[in-house]
């Protein structure tokens, strides 16, 4: 089922905050400000994507995992949900190679 009404409104409002906060810490980083400032701007996209995700969770359940229970097809929406939930970010930095360990306050 596609994301439509009221949940799309709500979707496209937190996703249009995320992105406001998130252009907000590049441009906190490239005027260098200070790391505690850029790492609290992150918790807020962060939280912002959270409260996205849970909303659009919510959704599917609500919908799409319904509806395939009721058609008999529980097996493949359970399946999905364990896929998503087992899901990393899979990009692990090496930190010791990647920041340059300078000071930056």
């Amino acid at each position: 089922m596609a994301i439509t009404g009221e949940t799309k409104r709500l979707l496209t409002l937190r996703l249009a905050k995320a992105s406001g906060h998130l252009n907000a810490v590049q441009k906190m980083v490239e005027e260098e400000k200070y790391c505690i400032d850029v790492l609290n701007q992150l918790k807020a996209v962060q939280a912002a994507l959270d409260k996205t995700a849970e909303l659009m969770l919510k959704q599917h359940l609500n919908t799409c995992v319904v509806e395939a229970v009721k058609a008999d097809d529980s097996a493949r929406v359970m399946n999905e949900l364990w896929q998503l939930l087992r899901k990393s970010d899979g990009d692990s930095l090496d930190l010791e190679e990647k920041i340059d360990n300078k000071p930056c306050c």
